[in-house]
């Protein structure tokens, strides 16, 4: 008996440290459509972020999101806004999905993403 509560524990302490599962996806999009909401023009070689207009996005314009999938880590400033993504979900270059291993055929990609204070 101790022997199978010692070993359910255990499994469910091994269960407890796996990777957590991010609610969190991003989207990518065509950059080239010109001038993004945070005044720049777009450039689709270069690395750029999309954030929901509920975060006021236009007041995190150029602060650096980190994004976390598939063990591959990428930092890129906030460009433009997103109306379509809530808090948990942002737009991004499709440069960004090939660096992070993410093929473009799948659309939407679970990620972990932070934002710069």
């Amino acid at each position: 008996m101790q022997v199978a509560l010692l070993a359910t524990i255990a499994s469910v302490a091994t269960a407890a440290t796996a990777s957590p599962i991010s609610s969190q996806k991003a989207t990518y999009y065509d950059a080239s459509i010109g001038i993004g909401a945070c005044g720049k023009q777009l450039d689709e070689s270069e690395m750029g972020v999309a954030v929901s207009t509920q975060m006021d996005c236009k007041a995190l314009c150029g602060k650096s999101v980190e994004i976390n999938s598939n063990g591959n880590t990428v930092s890129a400033p906030v460009v433009d806004c997103c109306p379509g993504c809530d808090g948990n979900h942002i737009d991004v270059t499709p440069n960004i999905f090939d660096s992070l291993d993410i093929a473009l055929s799948e659309g939407v990609a679970p990620v972990a993403f932070s934002i710069e204070e």
